[in-house]
């Protein structure tokens, strides 16, 4: 049983204190800038990049794993790190490293690692899944790195202890009732109104917003919430980027299943029979 510790509006007006807002960390803003400016490119990434050398670590690291490097040709820089994985994806694995490094939660190291790569993990199923469907897999992929920077928030701004009792320990339905329960609010409606805070673009904070409401009608927080229970299922205690990344290369397949089995996506069977009735 969780005891109630804030109600809704004294949750809401702790998270919406202006004059302390939490911030994202400079670097994850400043890669953002660069992936989204047309006129950006390897050598701009490379320069943000370049100053952290556990993030250049890893974007060589996965640069040389299996799926980028099937030919076994090792490379051991930055630049050509980056052009093997696109300024894209080394964007994508910099801003969540910007984050693991550079956004103050309050739990140990291993949490945070296990945190992070969690959110890395639905980041990369509901970008998958975005490709699918033919929406945004770009807003996809930053939904779905943030879609629990509220339970970072309510760790952070609301109850310091948050992560260090039985509410670190849960997932699905099981958080979202013990975070009402003590707050008034779940860590997607927190997470949706620091991102309102920051400026971030309605559609993303509202599929924050949804992703775990089973009765919404947004395809990107059913797309959110599909992801975050395949990536608790399928990595639920790894603190490896690049073992994400592998594994789910492994049965892409499995990807579409979830969407056909909700309804998202008709299933390939079911177009190969309207196809041959057409001809």
């Amino acid at each position: 049983m969780i005891a109630q510790i804030f109600d809704r509006e004294s949750t809401l007006q702790l998270i919406g204190i202006t004059k302390d807002i939490p911030s994202l960390p400079d670097r994850y803003v400043h890669i953002q800038e660069v992936i989204d400016d047309p006129d950006s490119g390897a050598a701009d990434l490379a320069r943000i990049v370049g100053t952290d050398q556990a993030t250049t670590a890893m974007v060589i690291k996965f640069a040389n794993s299996p799926i980028h490097n099937p030919m076994h040709r090792n490379i051991g820089s930055l630049p050509l790190a980056i052009a093997r994985l696109g300024t894209r994806e080394t964007g994508h694995i910099a801003m969540t490293m910007s984050l693991l490094y550079g956004f103050a939660i309050p739990m140990g190291m291993a949490q945070i690692r296990t945190f992070w790569a969690h959110a890395f993990a639905v980041a990369l199923i509901s970008q998958h899944m975005a490709g699918l469907l033919g929406i945004d897999e770009e807003k996809l992929f930053i939904a779905g790195l943030l879609h629990d920077i509220g339970r970072a928030i309510l760790g952070i701004r609301v109850d310091m202890a948050y992560f260090e009792g039985q509410l670190g320990l849960l997932s699905g339905d099981q958080l979202i009732t013990a975070e009402l329960q003590a707050y008034g609010v779940d860590h997607a409606e927190a997470g949706s109104e620091i991102l309102r805070l920051w400026n971030f673009p309605d559609s993303v904070r509202e599929a924050i917003a949804s992703h775990h409401n089973e009765d919404t009608n947004s395809v990107p927080g059913k797309v959110i919430g599909l992801a975050s229970t395949e990536a608790h299922k399928r990595f639920p205690y790894t603190t490896d980027m690049g073992c994400v990344e592998q594994t789910l290369m492994e049965k892409p397949e499995r990807i579409r299943i979830l969407l056909e089995r909700e309804g998202l996506l008709e299933s390939e069977e079911d177009n190969q029979s309207e196809d041959s009735t057409q001809n």
